[in-house]
């Protein structure tokens, strides 16, 4: 197996606490299916572009988050209990997340052209 550094930004995006007990007060079965204090196994990966400085990846963020704050939570909250406005301050609440800068491919760069 070869590795290939793919040149680009990874931000991880995990559901908050604060997400992950108000989709429990929502829907009250989710206590089962759920472990708030490892919510790990509930992280999405997006591909950003490759940034010079990884200060660059939070205004990248801060410029793009209304599609990736709604993709989280369209998993856990109906919509029309959703904020009447999305800021920026709301996934800053309702996700944890991080950036990597090393992203390595496990995969022949083909694979995606199949």
């Amino acid at each position: 197996m070869e590795l290939y550094d793919i040149n680009r930004v990874a931000l991880i995006i995990s559901p908050s606490e604060a997400l992950l007990k108000w989709a429990i007060s929502e829907e009250p079965s989710l206590a089962e299916e759920v472990d708030i204090d490892d919510p790990s196994d509930l992280a999405s990966v997006y591909l950003l572009p490759d940034f010079d400085d990884i200060e660059e990846a939070d205004d990248w963020l801060e410029d793009n988050f209304v599609p990736i704050l709604e993709t989280l939570l369209e998993e856990w909250i109906p919509d029309d209990n959703w904020p009447e406005r999305l800021e920026f301050s709301h996934l800053e609440k309702y996700a944890d997340y991080s950036f990597s800068n090393i992203v390595i491919d496990t995969v022949d760069p083909e694979y995606d052209e199949e």
